[in-house]
Order: C-alpha cells, then structure tokens, then sequence
C-alpha cells in the first residue's frame, strides 16, 4: 500500500484487496490517515487482535513524530490515552514488524511488513510504502514454491466452499502392494515419487486441480468454471486420463535405466473419469497440509470406477462423455452417438464393493488419442 506525505492511503494492490476481502476504495479507507483507515471494519478482523495491540504500540512513536498528537488522540479515540505516556521517534529510512494475519476458517499466519519512506533528490517526502510478505523463513518459501502457481490460483478460487460442476479423475497404480514387497524400498520410493509427480504435472497442464493423495493414487478435478464450460471440463479430463499412459511409461523406463530393477517394466496406471455435476468443493487446510477435496457421490462413483479398470486401462463414464460438445468430442476422435457402454455391474473385473456403490454406471473404455474410429468394448469387459 501507499500513503501520501501526510500518511493518507493512496493506494492498495489487487493482491492486498483479496486478502483483505474488499475492492472498495472507500471501504479501505482512500483519502484516510493510516490510523484511521486501519480502525476500520475493513482492516480490523484481518489481524489478531494482539497483532494490533503490539503494531501500534510499535509504530505510534514514529507516527507521534508526523502526526499532530491531538489528531492522533482524536483518531485512536479510547486508545489515546496510551499517547502520554509515549515520546515521539523520528522513524528510519525503513523499519520491519511482524504481525498475524488472519483468514475466516483458518490458523493466523505470520506475515512480515517492510514500511519505506520515499522522498525526491531535494529530500522532501513523497510518501510511504508499505511491503506485505510472508514471514515463513527462506528455507520453507522455497518447499512452498515448488508447486505450481497456476494450480494455486486455481486453489485460491476455492477458498469459500460450495457447489462446483466438475469433472473427476482417479489414477491409480494397479498392484501397487505387490509391486512394494518385490522392490528394493529405493527403487519402489523413486518410482512413486516420480510417478505421482509426473502425474500431477499432466493434471495442471491440463488446467485441473489435484486433489488427495491416496496411497499410491491420484485425485483431479476439472472445474467447468475455470476451464470454460462443461465440455471444456469433460476434455480436459480425458486428454489428461490419455496423457497419463504416457508419462508413467516415461517414468518406468527412466526408474529402470538408473536402478536396472526391471520387474517393474509392467506397471500399470488405471484411470476412471466420471462428472460431477453438484460437487460441494472447498480448501481442506490444517496444520499440516493444505488440499482441495470435493464431497458427492460422484466422487465415489469415480473411485469405483477407476478400481473397475485393468492394465492400464481409463474407463469413462457415460455422463461424462455426454457433456462433450460436437466440436470438442471431434477434436477428441470420439464419437458420442455411436458409442456402447456396459455398466460396472456387468463387468466381470468390478470389484464386488464397485458393483455395490456404482454398479449401474454406465462406462465405456477409452482408445488411445490416435484412434480414428470410436470408442469400444474390449474382450476382458
């Protein structure tokens, strides 16, 4: 933010105004003095409040030094009286304070502020500028930032929980328990490590969000509002379940070029791609991670139908498939007019718990991008 020679605001920036929670002027208190723009309602419920207690405390006698005392009296209203027993500061060049911002739902977050006084080559004032960051050392910043600041924005959209259309992936590795007792645990971290990465990667290429991380499996959402519509949704999702067949073939063959542990040249990545037309989605955020998780049937449907494909297999629901538009299902080589689906319960490889929770959706396997011709039934289903 930034105040004029006389400690009025100025100006806020877009990413301070989210944070915050308005994009009003007058509501943040343009034209204001700092003090009485901070003891609004705007400013107010975003720092703790002994986070406004120690802030004024620490920057009064700078203020003191700028500000008539009376005004600030007038200002602060009861908490004046803490003026008389403070002697005005002249204030550095720069000067840092910590203070705790606070998220409706959430912990309070250190948060690291750098105020600058600016003045022209004469040395008259032209203002102040205050710098917001984060607090966390260098060394956490840097395990922040090796996500994916397009996803995160994405995530960011779902701050406020509720009803999304969207559609859902779920990719899991097939036999991954026996896959672990047969491989040194090295190899078999390497491999997962490597595989949940490129996945993920597939999953934000493809604009999506990943959800959980479970056991050796991965959760993607595509969300029609972000994307563009359904249809964009619905192609986003088999364009990923496609290009997950791919990267874990790369990542298999690189695993064995560095361990020489060739028994896993059969892995298997299995895909179920399902819609979600009422998913109630939100930021799960605790001390200890921070994920987007969506509660609906679909979602389970989704796992169930994922757990119904083999050897590498994506299986598609028909619900999905026909949220497609002509000219995204042409782009896709698919075409939803011709195809045959059989449901969960008539495949011979469904488990009995996807038979029980999903058993009358309908799916149809999912041929490669290639493919010139429709989807089709294989001989297994």
């Amino acid at each position: 933010m930034l105040l004029d020679p006389n400690h009025k605001l100025v100006w806020v920036s877009e990413e301070m105004k989210v944070l915050v929670g308005e994009d009003d002027e007058e509501r943040l208190g343009y034209g204001r003095h700092i003090v009485e723009a901070w003891l609004n309602e705007t400013w107010l419920p975003v720092i703790t409040p002994e986070s406004q207690y120690s802030t004024f405390v620490e920057n009064l006698p700078y203020l003191m030094y700028e500000t008539p005392k009376e005004d600030l009296k007038r200002m602060l209203g009861g908490l004046g009286d803490m003026i008389d027993s403070m002697e005005p500061v002249e204030p550095p060049p720069i000067n840092v304070s910590i203070f705790e911002y606070v998220s409706e739902g959430f912990q309070p977050t250190q948060v690291r502020s750098m105020t600058m006084r600016i003045h022209d080559a004469d040395g008259c004032s032209l203002g102040i500028l205050m710098i917001y960051g984060s607090a966390l050392p260098a060394r956490i910043l840097a395990l922040v930032a090796r996500g994916d600041e397009h996803m995160f924005a994405r995530m960011a959209d779902l701050v406020r929980p509720g009803r999304r259309q969207a559609a859902v992936l779920f990719a899991d590795l097939q036999e991954s328990g026996l896959l672990s007792k047969r491989l040194p645990s090295a190899a078999y971290f390497s491999l997962i490590a490597r595989l949940t990465d490129a996945i993920d990667r597939v999953v934000i290429d493809h604009v999506g969000i990943v959800g959980k991380h479970a056991g050796d499996g991965v959760t993607a959402y595509f969300l029609a509002d972000q994307i563009g519509s359904s249809s964009a949704a619905a192609k986003a999702a088999i364009n990923a379940a496609r290009s997950i067949e791919a990267v874990a073939g790369a990542v298999v063959k690189e695993v064995i070029e560095e361990t020489g542990v060739t028994e896993i040249s059969s892995l298997c990545v299995n895909v179920g791609v399902h819609w979600g037309g009422t998913l109630y989605m939100g930021q799960l955020v605790t001390g200890g991670r921070l994920e987007i998780t969506a509660l609906g049937d679909a979602v389970n449907e989704c796992a169930r139908i994922q757990e119904t494909a083999r050897d590498g297999e994506a299986l598609v629901s028909k619900n999905l498939i026909e949220h497609l538009s002509d000219r995204d299902a042409a782009d896709l080589h698919l075409d939803p007019d011709t195809l045959v689906y059989r449901t969960i319960g008539e495949l011979a490889n469904a488990p009995d718990k996807a038979k029980r929770d999903a058993g009358t959706i309908p799916v149809t396997p999912l041929p490669p991008a290639d493919h010139d011709n429709t989807l089709e039934t294989t001989s297994h289903h």
